[in-house]
């Protein structure tokens, strides 16, 4: 039967499976260090890019290749969205706990808590994904992750509505909780990188329109200034 033969769908669920728990294993060795986790996540990112497209080897080989290209772009970005997400962590402890002693300003801070939140988890969103498929300084993809979140805002509202839904289901008990262990980090990065490739290859579509456009615009100036020029 084909439904058991080496191409056919078992095999390719199973094969996809086995995948992702390689994958995910990769990933939580590599961030245990926590300075490592844009990097871990970077190339995590690479590799389901890779698998969108069906064109993944031995993912584990792949990851760490990727891994180890990734680490210094990835890993400053980190750097500095660590201590900014630290920094917003405190405010909200802050807002919860401190406000007996400003409560006149408690609304003020609390919109300015809620506004740095969404743009941290927005960026968040985003930041390692643009460090797995662009190479910028680590401050630009930063830049590029807050102007894709933004700029997408609907798509990046569903991203974070379905990872809400699976990490609600993957805390339900412990046993859910161990195989989130297993699945979630691959199978999330994989479910956000197929929204993810879809606007990258949007905005690399549109880049390539307008540095076409602007070729065409400058052959012309060049063309009229020439024509000018034999005038005279």
């Amino acid at each position: 039967m084909r439904l058991f033969r080496a191409d056919g769908p078992v095999y390719e669920f199973i094969s996809k499976f086995t995948d992702m728990v390689l994958l995910s294993l990769c990933w939580l060795v590599c961030s245990i260090p926590i300075v490592t986790v844009g990097a871990s996540t970077a190339a995590l990112y690479a590799v389901c890019f890779k698998m969108l497209k069906n064109e993944e080897g031995h993912v584990c080989r792949q990851f760490f290749s990727y891994f180890k290209s990734n680490f210094k772009q990835a890993t400053l970005a980190w750097l500095i969205l660590l201590p900014i997400g630290i920094i917003i962590a405190y405010m909200i402890y802050l807002y919860y706990f401190g406000m007996s002693v400003m409560d006149g300003a408690a609304d003020v801070f609390a919109i300015l808590v809620l506004v740095a939140a969404a743009l941290y988890i927005i960026t968040l969103t985003y930041v390692f994904a643009c460090a797995a498929r662009y190479e910028n300084t680590p401050v630009q993809t930063v830049k590029n992750g807050i102007f894709i979140g933004l700029r997408f805002l609907g798509r990046t509202v569903i991203l974070l509505a379905i990872t809400v839904a699976i990490m609600f289901a993957a805390l339900w008990n412990l046993t859910t909780m161990f195989i989130a262990v297993l699945l979630v980090p691959a199978c999330l990065t994989y479910v956000h990188g197929s929204f993810i490739i879809k606007i990258f290859e949007k905005l690399e579509e549109e880049r390539a329109e307008r540095e076409c456009r602007e070729e065409t615009e400058r052959h012309k100036a060049l063309t009229e200034a020439e024509k000018a020029r034999k005038n005279k």
